[in-house]
């Protein structure tokens, strides 16, 4: 047995695991079920439905969980005939995850997946997967910066609300909006056995980009964890003021993730995609295009800076 987090988690070494799904396989009793971990992980589970009908396979969906986040599909680490399905299972996993909780038994298991955890790589993959777990929410600022009218705070308002105005007023000092996000990073060290999950706040900070507010600039970019440098692909004006831009950021705040964004691409260009990977290539930073009009790539570029202030705030 596995004890881990001053005994709050137990997984018995003679179960195989999923790395990151958490779901067991109990090769002698023929079970399928969540480990102890993964059942924290669900937070508030209220709903199990069993998708398979007759039979599991590897790698394909054979139950969803529904949770106050939304909704957990498990896919199978194995083959084989269903013998029982267990429909009060999630009633009975806080108490018993490995016995009575199970969620399908089989008549016999016909094959395994190749990359389940099991024996000696038990301990080290579990305690990287509760340390997500136990340290997994965070709160981070984030800045907007760029010219005025490159669509900044369209771009905010997509993100935390998801919704387009065409007639937005242009910014008058700084506006303000959050959204909490679920983020997942995998390492790609060969030797790491899990993947740390977490929950973030991004606050996002949209200043005005007139001269006119060049001074209370300095107090916008304080305690900021990552900024988005933002240009409009149909101005190109708009891309060739981008070193002022970095050149106020590092004189307020230093070196931080940034994330060179081109938006406006349903518009006609003006600056190519490649002159804006080439430029963030120049400088180190991110790079994505996308679209506030029609919420192209903007939920994936703020997934992108959370992992990236994620890896820098974990030390990975």
């Amino acid at each position: 047995m596995v004890i881990i987090a001053d005994g709050r988690f137990s997984l018995p070494d003679q179960l195989s695991y999923t790395k990151y799904q958490h779901i067991y396989v109990d090769r002698t009793e023929k079970i399928l079920g969540i480990d102890q971990v993964g059942y924290a992980f669900l937070k508030n589970p209220k709903e199990l439905k069993i998708l398979a009908e007759t039979e599991v396979k590897i790698g394909e969906p054979f139950a969803a969980i529904t949770t106050d986040a939304g909704i957990t599909t498990l896919n199978a680490p194995c083959s084989g005939k269903i013998a029982e399905k267990n429909l009060e299972a999630l009633k009975l996993m806080e108490s018993d995850t490995y016995k009575s909780g199970f969620i399908i038994r089989l008549e016999e298991i016909t094959a395994l997946a190749d990359n389940l955890i099991s024996g000696a790589a038990i301990e080290e993959w579990a305690e990287n997967e509760v340390r997500s777990l136990i340290r997994n929410n965070y709160s981070w600022k984030i800045i907007e910066i760029g010219d005025t009218t490159v669509g900044k705070t369209a771009i905010k308002v997509r993100f935390t609300d998801d919704y387009f105005k065409k007639d937005l007023k242009t910014t008058l000092g700084v506006d303000f909006g959050s959204k909490e996000i679920k983020g997942q990073f995998i390492s790609s060290d060969i030797l790491f056995g899990g993947a740390y999950r977490f929950t973030a706040k991004m606050n996002i900070w949209d200043a005005a980009g007139q001269e006119v507010y060049d001074k209370i600039r300095g107090m916008y970019y304080r305690d900021a964890h990552a900024a988005l440098l933002c240009y409009d692909v149909s101005n190109r004006l708009t891309f060739e003021n981008l070193d002022r831009w970095i050149q106020e950021m590092e004189d307020n705040r230093g070196k931080i993730p940034t994330l060179l964004v081109g938006n406006k691409i349903d518009l006609v260009r003006q600056v190519s995609r490649q002159d804006g990977l080439d430029y963030a290539m120049k400088h180190g930073f991110m790079f994505m295009e996308c679209s506030a009009k029609n919420g192209e790539n903007v939920d994936d570029m703020f997934q992108k800076l959370a992992i990236e202030i994620f890896k820098i705030e974990e030390e990975l």
